[in-house]
């Protein structure tokens, strides 16, 4: 059995149209169920046969208002920060939203606007303080004292799906006033002065002992961190089953710095099956319904996240994963209420229409949306100070909108078929493929100069290394060569079409010219010779900087209006600085221009208190309306008169210049991408956001920068060989004058074009599933359950559990999918997957290649920079001759990776350690 085949076809090759259309019928079967048993289960509630939530007798309803008492009452203070705060508007609205869910077990979506970074901590933490802080007073005597006590409060027990760490992050920004939250707390602990106890005691017990906390840590000294305990430690939480973290309990993080630990306490409160206060967190990817039927009591609401990270994290079916969890909730625990976070009109709308809007009885029964609420807040805190006032809409009377569509339109939206061709046909790696290939077209026709000239600014402003990774987001050569091999199916698919040839065209012609270039002449023209101040605003910094030099040669008295200021050129921040200025100063702006925003940042910036006068929008026909068609959604709903004169004026420029220009509003369905701008100098291969971690920081001498682990390790280039060689060593390792072999966006975007790193993981993980398979039967035990035992304990590492073994180890389906369909039964840290293999007798060595090609590149191929294929490239230039032993018939082409990674080498300038 071959068990190292790194560089076959990419995945789907090979497999006959039987088994795409086997694919295709599964998910076709599926969909109808789901919607059979939806709408089976609409019609009983409508004949009553099923009640809802509300009907169920463990619930009482809660005095809303009470609850919105109570939080407004509750000092808070930002984190080093003495002044104090009150909760933010949008987090007002969404905290008695949830309250009204977890009231009535009803639905609810909320978008806060402009958007901002929702954290479900922060929701569950402020709930949790006002149903405390809610509970009504009463007069109790003991041993002739009297003393005032609180009834027992409501309970908060939250799910947050999709969940990641990230959803603490700005919790962790925020102090609860340590006096009246220690008081309330402490009034609830006198409930129990007759004896008694239970997880309510326990919570109330640990939280009233806030009240002397002074800032003096554990070392004797004091910090002012520490006086007060942030919200995100308020709330304990953990997922429904298995290992937790440590920062997941009851004051974690004021406990481990001061002496509120050494207290005793029953632990109760952290329980996940006693505790009354509880953040249950449900990952994207995980069994929803084993995790929800692990929740033994039913949890008051599920908080369902569906802003942009959230949605990104579901994938591009996010509308049918949160469906999925919603309806997996209402079978095991129909009494929760469930509160849905948007941040766009688009997803707001979906959500309460496609994912929790019922239908009425009938074949052509009416869809009812979900109740929904969009809330206006200036600030994307969770709390501001109390003396912020909201501040006046002012300007934006004049709004204009130019646009473009032509040849590169069409090309884009006949790639979108092929991308919607391909799903259909069970294919996503290629629509994928497809989706990256049209957000590249957009990006460079958005572009305000041709990639011709982009490349020599680059070139003239930073080294060519740094230069290539920048172009490499505007590069589509690796995206089309990948869906125009003929073994695969989008070859097939456009076989008549002729679509991928015509994006190779398009991408040919921006060579010479961008649509934006020419639009963006005739704006900058008559701001030249205005008397007053322009401001220009571009996704980023890099590309206004671009913008400037191109046009400074066609408009010779741009660069000294702009070096007077009369003209402003900047990325996204530029026009809050003019906004910023003395009230004189920034009225002197009278236009601002915005070029190639995504649809979001078109509202956003419409949704701004301060504007010149007028107001252009640059982008192309696509963005602009499907920007039209939210803008008139949104002033529908925000319920603020002056944002929705905006909005709509703006609403009605753009669709009439769509129209002027051949393009219909009522053609479109789906929204487009957001496409974004990256920014190619940083290469991150640190992992993502996960708490504080020890990171290293080179920086090279041509301007790039890494940002690593200090055990991960960087590629070098040896020196001291005969012949150019790549050796390994760890980041901490690295020091000045060293030559760093970059793997960032530039040698991945060439390296696919020799290397097919999905082809490798597809059949890789096939040969590592039956390995492991063969190994596990092969242990000498007589059950399953026996066998899992015998497996933890080689493993000797205590976080692993035999539940979360078994997941490693169901592997019978994972044989019988589809090659393309195969995802990795695996953990997901390398020393874990090292001592799983070890204790399966696998050797190391074909357990890194596993690790590598198996595991570490069968991830979503949108993760394309970083650490994700640093892994797998680095095995293949730091160790070529087992590389090419096991891929005789690929040697020339790791011969040629080996020689382009030559191209790609830079000198360490600085080394620095931080922690991230």
């Amino acid at each position: 059995m071959a068990r190292n085949r790194p560089f076959k076809e990419p995945p789907g090759t090979g497999l006959d149209d039987r088994a795409e259309q086997r694919r295709a019928t599964l998910d076709k079967r599926q969909a109808l169920l789901s919607k059979m048993a939806k709408e089976r289960a609409e019609r009983s509630q409508a004949a009553g046969l099923v009640p809802r939530a509300p009907a169920a007798p463990e619930r009482n309803p809660r005095d809303v208002e009470r609850y919105m008492a109570a939080l407004a009452a509750q000092p808070f203070h930002r984190l080093g920060l003495s002044e104090v705060a009150a909760v933010t508007p949008a987090y007002q609205r969404i905290v008695r939203s949830a309250a009204e869910v977890a009231s009535d077990g009803s639905v609810q979506v909320v978008m806060p606007w402009p958007p901002v970074r929702i954290s479900p901590s922060a929701i569950a933490a402020l709930l949790t303080i006002a149903a405390v802080g809610s509970a009504e007073q009463e007069r109790v005597t003991s041993q002739g004292a009297t003393e005032m006590v609180r009834r027992r409060s409501d309970e908060v027990r939250a799910v947050v799906f999709p969940y990641a760490r990230s959803t603490h992050a700005q919790a962790r920004q925020v102090h609860v006033g340590r006096h009246k939250f220690g008081a309330v707390n402490f009034e609830h602990v006198k409930r129990y002065m007759n004896g008694g106890g239970d997880a309510a005691k326990d919570f109330h017990q640990v939280l009233g002992r806030v009240r002397n906390l002074t800032g003096r840590a554990s070392d004797g000294r004091d910090y002012a961190e520490f006086e007060h305990p942030i919200l995100d430690e308020i709330v304990p939480h953990a997922t429904p089953r298995g290992e937790r973290a440590s920062n997941s309990f009851l004051l974690w993080r004021t406990r481990s710095k001061t002496d509120i630990a050494k207290q005793s306490r029953s632990n109760e409160a952290d329980d996940r099956d006693k505790a009354d206060f509880f953040l249950y967190t449900l990952r994207a990817g995980e069994r929803i319904g084993v995790d929800l039927r692990a929740i033994k009591r039913s949890p008051d609401l599920l908080i369902l996240d569906l802003t942009r990270n959230a949605r990104n994290r579901l994938g591009w079916n996010w509308v049918e994963k949160a469906s999925e969890m919603v309806a997996c909730l209402r079978e095991v625990h129909p009494a929760t209420g469930v509160l849905a976070i948007a941040d766009d009109p688009w997803t707001y709308r979906t959500a309460r229409f496609d994912i929790l809007g019922t239908r009425r009885p009938g074949k052509n029964g009416k869809q009812i949306p979900a109740p929904g609420h969009v809330t206006y807040s200036q600030t994307p805190d969770i709390v501001q100070p109390v003396s912020i006032s909201p501040s006046p809409f002012e300007g934006g009377a004049r709004i204009e909108a130019g646009g473009f569509f032509g040849d590169t339109a069409h090309g884009i939206e006949a790639v979108r078929h092929l991308a919607n061709s391909l799903s259909d046909r069970g294919d996503p790696n290629g629509a994928e493929t497809a989706r990256n290939l049209m957000a590249t077209i957009r990006r460079t026709a958005s572009l305000p100069g041709s990639l011709a000239e982009l490349a020599r600014f680059m070139e003239r402003e930073a080294s060519a290394a740094a230069a290539s990774d920048l172009l490499s987001v505007y590069r589509a050569a690796a995206d089309i060569g990948t869906l125009a091999d003929p073994r695969s199916l989008a070859s097939q698919v456009d076989a008549d079409g002729g679509t991928l040839g015509k994006a190779r065209d398009i991408m040919r012609t921006f060579n010479a010219a961008t649509p934006m270039t020419t639009l963006l002449e005739s704006v900058v023209k008559p701001a030249v010779r205005s008397s007053s101040k322009s401001v220009f605003v571009f996704r980023s910094d890099l590309v206004a900087e671009f913008a400037a030099d191109r046009l400074s040669g066609t408009e010779p008295k741009l660069a000294a209006r702009i070096e007077s200021e009369f003209v402003r050129f900047g990325g996204e921040r530029v026009l809050k600085a003019v906004a910023d200025l003395p009230q004189g100063a920034r009225n002197q702006f009278k236009r601002v221009v915005i070029v190639a925003p995504t649809r979001t940042a078109i509202l956003t910036t419409l949704s701004q208190p301060w504007l010149p006068e007028q107001v252009a929008v640059l982008a192309d026909a696509d963005t602009l309306a499907f920007a039209a068609r939210d803008a008139e959604r949104l002033a529908n709903e925000i319920g603020i008169a002056p944002l929705a004169v905006r909005l709509r004026n703006f609403a009605s420029k753009a669709k009439a210049r769509v129209e002027e220009i051949g393009r219909h509003v009522v053609r479109f369905e789906m929204p487009t991408d957001d496409i974004e701008f990256p920014n190619g100098t940083v290469v991150d291969l640190s992992g993502g956001g996960r708490g504080e971690r020890k990171l290293v920081e080179i920086e090279l001498k041509n301007k790039q920068r890494i940002i690593a682990r200090r055990s991960t390790e960087i590629v070098l280039r040896d020196d001291g060989a005969a012949t150019t060689s790549f050796v390994e060593r760890p980041a901490s390792a690295v020091k000045p004058g060293d030559e760093v072999c970059v793997i960032g966006h530039s040698f991945v975007e060439r390296a696919r074009t020799l290397v097919n790193i999905q082809a490798t993981a597809s059949e890789e993980i096939r040969d590592y599933h039956e390995l492991v398979a063969e190994r596990f039967a092969a242990i000498p035990e007589p059950s399953i359950q026996a066998k899992l035992r015998t497996l933890v304990a080689r493993m000797g590492d205590q976080s692993v559990t035999t539940e979360r073994a078994r997941y490693w180890i169901d592997l019978a389906n994972e044989l019988e999918k589809p090659l393309h369909d195969v995802v990795p039964h695996a953990p997901s840290d390398r020393e874990t997957f090292m001592r799983f293999t070890k204790a399966l007798e696998i050797g190391e060595g074909m357990a890194s290649n596993f690790w590598r090609w198996a595991v570490v590149a069968q991830r979503s191929h949108r993760l394309r920079y970083g650490n994700v294929f640093h892994d797998a490239f680095r095995g293949i230039l730091t160790d070529p001759h087992a590389t090419m032993a096991s891929n005789r018939d690929r040697t020339d082409q790791i011969r040629l990776l080996r020689s382009m990674a030559e191209e790609h080498v830079a000198v360490v300038d600085s080394v620095r350690s931080f922690k991230g």
